[in-house]
């Protein structure tokens, strides 16, 4: 499990639990807020009205659409003068002596659905405000993700150049459920900003089938949330074997991706048959001048959450190892979730040569932390 940290740390940070590795991220810490009207000293004026004349507008999903403070952990109250930032600090932060934790939002996900772009660029603006003010000036240890929208290029890349060089920020956030998988051209300013301001591309599962998206599975529209939860791994691939066809990578040899909440099991699968079939029609994809596994291993990182559960360890040992876990995994809590992974309830399952890569030094270069 690791050594106890003894570090001095600062005065409120209580270390609980013995400390997994040296340097402990969470590349999957969410943020949220009570109510919408949080974000309305950020918001212009015309938005602050049409939310009260008409609520968030924000497209919704049949499965996973949890009100306000819903998405907190529900052996926890909380209730309306909870303040969210404190009790991370307080329930997730110090007892498990985390380094950083990347804050991945999740209330504005549905932009990646809605019409009005100008609304949702409002929004992301107001929500990256609201963020810096309200969780990162409250702990260095949180690091920003932006929010932005992915159907207009030119103000996501507006946003970018406006909150890029913050200290606090370190990625940009492109929900799962893109208009197009994100290897398409339309969404290369956004990748050209990022890698000039050393800002890794996160993409976490959420969006899927709300408003003008596409449907989350390739058959159609599932009904059950646990459908839902089984499509999360077929978004990712699609987008990941999308950056590798259209030679993101190629044009953009500084970009780290890190994908979050979507099942790692994939990964060996598909790299074994993307560099079979690589080999056999190349010629349609020139620009594509390395083995698709080699593109991933060096760009791409995914978070353990939801973590694999096999039947024995020796296949669990298996599977990481054809996985290239020390290169491509980095933990992942999804806290406050129901299912967030601890880091004590995690480590136990990871050989100790790869434990201090997957849940720190991994995230820490792909993060520039």
């Amino acid at each position: 499990m690791g050594a106890v940290d003894t570090r001095p740390r600062p005065a409120g940070q209580t270390v609980r639990s013995r400390k997994v590795a040296p340097y402990l991220v969470d590349c999957d810490c969410h943020h949220l807020w009570h109510k919408i009207d949080e974000i309305f000293p950020y918001l212009p004026r015309q938005y602050v009205q049409e939310i009260k004349d008409f609520g968030s507008m924000f497209p919704l999903g049949g499965w996973t659409n949890m009100p306000n403070s819903h998405g907190y952990r529900i052996d926890h109250d909380v209730d309306e003068t909870t303040d969210f930032a404190e009790f991370t600090i307080r329930e997730h932060l110090d007892p498990y002596g985390f380094d950083a934790a990347i804050l991945t939002g999740q209330m504005v996900y549905p932009v990646v659905g809605m019409t009005n772009l100008d609304y949702a660029a409002a929004i992301c603006r107001a929500h990256n405000d609201w963020t810096l003010e309200h969780w990162a000036a409250k702990d260095e240890r949180f690091r920003v993700v932006l929010a932005v929208g992915p159907n207009d290029p030119v103000q996501a890349v507006a946003e970018i150049e406006r909150l890029g060089d913050h200290p606090a920020v370190v990625g940009v956030m492109l929900p799962a459920g893109g208009r197009h998988p994100y290897g398409n051209r339309v969404y290369h300013p956004i990748y050209a900003a990022a890698e000039q301001h050393g800002l890794t591309i996160m993409t976490h599962f959420g969006g899927e089938g709300r408003g003008q998206t596409n449907p989350p599975t390739a058959a159609g529209f599932p009904t059950y949330y646990l459908e839902m939860r089984m499509a999360r791994p077929q978004i990712a691939q699609a987008h990941a074997v999308s950056l590798i066809c259209e030679g993101v990578f190629e044009k953009f040899p500084g970009l780290t991706w890190v994908f979050v909440e979507v099942d790692t099991w994939w990964i060996p699968g598909m790299l074994d048959h993307f560099d079979a079939d690589w080999k056999a029609v190349r010629d349609y994809t020139p620009w594509v001048r390395r083995l698709p596994s080699e593109y991933f291993r060096s760009h791409i990182r995914v978070g353990t959450q939801p973590m694999e559960q096999p039947r024995s360890r020796e296949h669990l040992l298996s599977f990481l190892e054809h996985a290239h876990a020390d290169e491509v995994l980095v933990y992942a809590s999804d806290f406050p979730h129901w299912d967030w992974d601890a880091p004590t309830s995690v480590a136990p399952d990871f050989p100790a040569s790869m434990r201090n890569r997957i849940f720190g030094e991994t995230a820490r270069e792909a993060f520039h932390l």
